[in-house]
């Protein structure tokens, strides 16, 4: 449970925080950008569908989000996570759910924020990258071309995005997807 407490305020409350200091400072045209995983949307893949509906309504609000991610640490706590429509398999389950969570905050801010000076705010991961986190592994990509998917997103033409999205390379992703 405190793993899943760690992770889940580092990637979802954390970065929930931030933003919510940062949007009334942002600037005309300004971009939000959320650095999230493709694990987000395998997760969501092997969850139920009543949670795939869930983390994908175009109506969530933040309270139904924390809603989700504290049913989700209680579900832990209960050993109870199947039966909440989750996979309990993966090992990397509470990461997963973290960025589930995030892409789907990334849809309720941008929304919420859409007519507030122009703002894009949208999610982007980086990809599977050689780095500590991944041991750098043999089969990842260099970390560089992870920072160049996070930078596209920083300098191409807004008109390029849909604000909300979820990116990977430039190419907009979707929220809940098989593994490859």
């Amino acid at each position: 449970v405190d793993a899943a407490r760690e992770i889940l305020g580092t990637n979802y409350y954390g970065v929930k925080i931030l933003n919510e200091y940062l949007f009334p400072l942002m600037r005309e045209n300004g971009r939000i950008i959320n650095v999230s995983s493709r694990v987000g949307p395998i997760v969501l893949y092997k969850a139920s569908q009543a949670l795939q509906e869930r983390y994908t309504s175009s109506t969530l609000t933040k309270y139904q989000l924390d809603q989700l991610v504290e049913e989700l640490i209680s579900a832990i706590e209960t050993n109870t996570l199947e039966q909440l429509g989750y996979d309990a398999e993966p090992s990397f389950l509470m990461y997963g759910v973290s960025k589930a969570a995030l892409n789907a905050l990334t849809q309720v801010d941008a929304y919420e924020w859409s007519n507030n000076n122009s703002l894009l705010v949208v999610s982007v991961t980086p990809g599977y990258c050689a780095t500590d986190m991944t041991g750098h592994a043999p089969d990842a990509r260099p970390a560089e071309l992870g920072a160049n998917s996070i930078l596209y997103m920083v300098n191409a033409p807004r008109s390029e995005f849909k604000n909300g999205g979820f990116y990977a390379d430039g190419q907009q992703i979707p929220l809940i997807s098989a593994p490859t």
